[in-house]
């Protein structure tokens, strides 16, 4: 009895993994989604936003992409910042961040309006 229970736990851990890997390319797929999660997770993540504000993709050619976003930071005083993020694609279609350059702190009254 034991045998079995060890043995479906391993084939249902298994039968978790490539689904699992694929609901993330599925996920990764979508350039909001990856600058959110990449911006506002993460435990060491030196680049770690509290909230997002405006995102602006700046370029784009379907393989590379420049975005610009704007929020405020993740330590106390939470400051307005804004960071550029270049994303390249993978051959499965899922985007990668690759470079993260901050631009400079931002007062209240140069953050843009929401659209």
């Amino acid at each position: 009895m034991k045998k079995k229970l060890i043995l479906i736990i391993c084939i249902l851990f298994l039968l978790f993994l490539p689904l699992s890997y694929k609901y993330k390319v599925y996920k990764n797929k979508d350039l909001n989604y990856v600058v959110e999660q990449h911006m506002t997770h993460g435990l060491f993540n030196k680049y770690k936003m509290h909230s997002i504000t405006n995102i602006n993709l700046t370029f784009s050619d379907g393989n590379i992409a420049v975005v610009k976003i704007y929020g405020t930071s993740n330590s106390s005083p939470h400051k307005n910042i804004s960071y550029n993020l270049f994303l390249t694609k993978s051959k499965n279609g899922a985007w990668k961040v690759k470079k993260i350059y901050e631009n400079y702190k931002l007062s209240k009254e140069d953050t843009p309006n929401m659209p």
